[in-house]
């Protein structure tokens, strides 16, 4: 091959790390920074240095980053070498788990391991956790009911990916896990499970990298027999890795010098094992020796006033490193903040109608608050895609089970003679009899139905026990209460079930972990939410209307908006992004009656990091919409709703929108009207990043952003405030000052506000403006 030569398109960041020379190398690449390209373009200056690809390796997160990064490789080798010529070796590109089974092979066929069959399909896997918890409960003479729900079921499942996400022994992972995540037969029934995999020679995604590490940790002396082989190891999205994968690449890297890329802002899998201080810290300390840091702080997806509010926000965190993300001039991304799903439903279509071929995506932080936008997307008849079908709406199993009740409101129980009418209300019954939970079987609930459909419920309570007879006494005297609620509008009558069910704790309480509770009782109260502010104030027009907008659901295909969760948003990227539920309690996500601590707000803040940085050039920011609710069930009343999310304040979203389009429009100024001769151009005064552009742009972040973006500021704005004092915040509203710490820019303030409540504000990362007195 030719020497390599760095295409001019390069940064000189990139070229820095293509021509890192020895030792290990972490590469700190911010979001869209082009690492793809970067690694790619590595991996090619390496082969041209005469590294032989048998001894390169390139550990890639799944599958879809492996292919395209093969593909890119071999575009870029046959691009180098011509298209006459015979692509040459290339070096291997893998997957964690990929290198796990090829360990694993490797141990069978040295008699360390014995040989199974991976079985790829989540029904086989739900198959055997069932098969082995249903043993487990009749050897101890239990049932095993609760444990099979699919709740619960996927609480056990989790618990065993997170064992295999590490060395440690199960019950040691069990005694870290929180309390309302924790079931008592979670160890017994992971052992359970690992006697069934072994019986029937079988094995899980999660076993191909465990299995064989558990063989080396049993076995160090494979590792004189396992390394040495390899002098070249880049590992992409490192910021994700676990202990179990980092276990992997110090029992393969020996001597190799290993280069590991990721951005530790955007480390949101900590439920998959995943750390900040792996790349942090473990990095240097589990691969001793020389290292080098490189940066790649340039994005080529946003623009200067999104990279600014990303940045403002996420240096709030501490467990991170000092960098910034800097803009490309020539990309310029709008960003905006309102309220209510609707608005932002309508500024997806004016952005849509400027812009048809681009693509739109909604972000949510769970599930639970995608039900409004679902809800609106299908009476509006636009059609939406969720990756998912058991995330759409009227799949979720506390929405089936709220709307049976109002089904049964409306029905006329003389009719039940009619066939079809008949069906519908026992297929109504019998949901209303399961949620919320009264612990019965399949069989029970189908055999009270049949008894009170005939009127004969006493002789069959009679044989159960009294907790049992007096639980489902209390909910069938509820369904007889039911017609005389059909009076009611949607918004009381959605209130009256669920306080008359106790629905919203229940679900809590019967849910295998805290999250999963969380997101029930989330779930229910979005139905409320969507009830009380729909105009439709009969209950029977209201269900027509989401019964028509559940068939349009059914017909309709995978097109249109996007609806994700950010989780699952990591890696991609939109022209037009929404984010959803922006509201303290959402977003950062707080679970009732709990708070957050330092660590915890961290991982929020880096989930909303994420959240952002997937915007190209439109990024709106939503908070949910403000409910009105009557003091007197005839008269009008003041409006509720939740205190704005903290980061919205943090980003300070206005002044980065004006910083944004000034530093553009500076950047552009400076580089026409300076010499040509001794110019740095507007590319080169983002990516060279002379000290005094990065001192510049590091200027209007956290700490000064918000005075670099006022116009002037009057005499009185110069004396510190005092107790007292009446403010105007532009995400909180006015409040008044009640207490002052500290000294300086990081003096703190407790402030009343009016419509937000109490909050603690850092005087300095603010924008407050000073109201005269009242």
């Amino acid at each position: 091959m030719q020497p390599w030569q760095p295409p001019s398109s390069l940064t000189v960041e990139q070229q820095a790390v293509i021509q890192h020379a020895h030792g290990h190398a972490r590469v700190s690449a911010v979001a869209g920074s082009g690492k793809t390209t970067t690694l790619v373009q590595r991996v090619l200056y390496l082969l041209q240095q005469g590294v032989s690809p048998k001894r390169l390796l390139v550990v890639m997160y799944n599958r879809a980053a492996r292919d395209d990064f093969q593909h890119k490789l071999e575009r870029l080798v046959r691009a180098t070498i011509g298209p006459a010529s015979t692509l040459p070796p290339l070096p291997d590109v893998r997957t964690f788990h990929s290198l796990g089974h090829r360990l694993s092979t490797t141990l069978v066929r040295w008699g360390y391991l014995s040989s199974r069959k991976l079985l790829m399909e989540e029904w086989q896997h739900d198959r055997l956790t069932r098969q082995a918890l249903t043993q487990m409960a009749q050897s101890e003479g239990s049932r095993a009911d609760e444990w099979l729900e699919d709740d619960a079921l996927e609480a056990f499942k989790a618990f065993c990916t997170r064992v295999k996400s590490c060395l440690d022994d199960p019950a040691e992972v069990y005694e870290h896990l929180a309390s309302r995540e924790a079931q008592p037969h979670f160890v017994a029934g992971f052992k359970a499970l690992e006697t069934l995999l072994d019986e029937q020679q079988v094995m899980f995604f999660d076993d191909l990298i465990w299995r064989p590490m558990q063989v080396v940790q049993q076995h160090p002396e494979l590792l004189v027999r396992l390394q040495g082989y390899l002098d070249q190891i880049i590992v992409d999205e490192y910021q994700d890795i676990n202990a179990v994968q980092q276990a992997l690449l110090k029992t393969l890297a020996g001597q190799a010098s290993l280069m590991v890329v990721g951005d530790v802002d955007q480390c949101i899998y900590e439920w998959r094992g995943a750390r900040p201080d792996y790349m942090l810290t473990r990095f240097t300390e589990d691969f001793p020796g020389p290292h080098q840091d490189y940066p790649l702080s340039t994005t080529f997806r946003f623009g200067h006033a999104l990279a600014l509010a990303a940045n403002a926000c996420i240096r709030h965190n501490r467990q991170r490193p000092d960098q910034l993300t800097l803009a490309q001039p020539e990309q310029r991304t709008d960003l905006l903040v309102g309220q209510g799903c609707d608005w932002l439903l309508q500024q997806a279509v004016d952005w849509q109608g400027r812009f048809p071929q681009g693509r739109q995506a909604i972000l949510v932080r769970s599930w639970a608050q995608s039900l409004p936008l679902q809800l609106s997307l299908l009476q509006q008849g636009r059609p939406f895609d969720l990756g998912r079908q058991e995330h759409f709406v009227f799949n979720r199993p506390q929405i089936r089970g709220l709307l049976a009740y109002a089904a049964l409101a409306l029905m006329d129980r003389s009719a039940l003679a009619n066939p079809s009418l008949s069906a519908s209300y026992a297929e109504a019954l019998n949901q209303v009899l399961s949620f919320p939970t009264l612990y019965l079987t399949e069989a029970d609930r189908q055999q009270l139905a049949r008894a009170y459909q005939a009127g004969d419920v006493d002789s069959l309570l009679a044989q159960w026990p009294p907790a049992k007879r007096r639980q489902c006494r209390q909910r069938l005297a509820l369904v007889d209460d039911l017609p005389r609620w059909q009076s009611l509008t949607p918004g009381d009558f959605v209130r009256q079930v669920l306080s008359s069910t106790k629905a919203l704790d229940r679900v809590v309480k019967a849910a295998p972990t805290r999250d999963a509770g969380d997101e029930a009782r989330r779930l229910l109260l979005g139905l409320q939410r969507h009830a009380e502010v729909s105009q439709e104030t009969s209950l029977g027009a209201w269900l027509a209307q989401l019964h028509e907008a559940q068939a349009k659901g059914a017909a309709g295909g995978h097109e249109g908006i996007s609806i994700l969760t950010v989780h699952s948003a990591k890696g991609l990227e939109w022209d037009w992004l929404g984010v959803y539920g922006l509201d303290e309690g959402d977003f950062p996500y707080i679970q009732k009656g709990g708070r957050l601590d330092a660590h915890q707000i961290e991982a929020e803040r880096r989930l909303f990091y994420v959240a952002m940085t997937r915007a190209k050039t439109q990024l709106v920011l939503a908070r949910t919409e403000a409910i009105q609710e009557p003091a007197q069930p005839s008269a009008g009343g003041a409006s509720r709703s939740a205190s704005p999310s903290r980061f919205l304040a943090e980003a300070c979203i206005d002044d980065a929108q004006t910083m944004g389009c000034w530093w553009a429009t500076q950047l552009m100024t400076e580089a026409e009207s300076t010499d040509p001769e001794q110019s740095i151009t507007v590319k080169d005064a983002v990516t060279v990043k002379a000290p005094e552009v990065i001192e510049r742009y590091a200027q209007a972040l956290a700490l000064s952003l918000p005075a670099l973006t006022q116009a002037a500021a009057s005499p009185d704005q110069t004396t510190p405030l005092a107790p007292g004092d009446r403010i105007r915040h532009h995400v909180f509203g006015e409040g008044e000052v009640v207490a002052c710490e500290g000294q300086g820019e990081r003096r703190i303030l407790d402030v009343a506000f009016e419509s937000a409540g109490l909050r603690r504000l850092m005087e300095g990362m603010v924008r407050l403006e000073r109201l005269a007195p009242a």
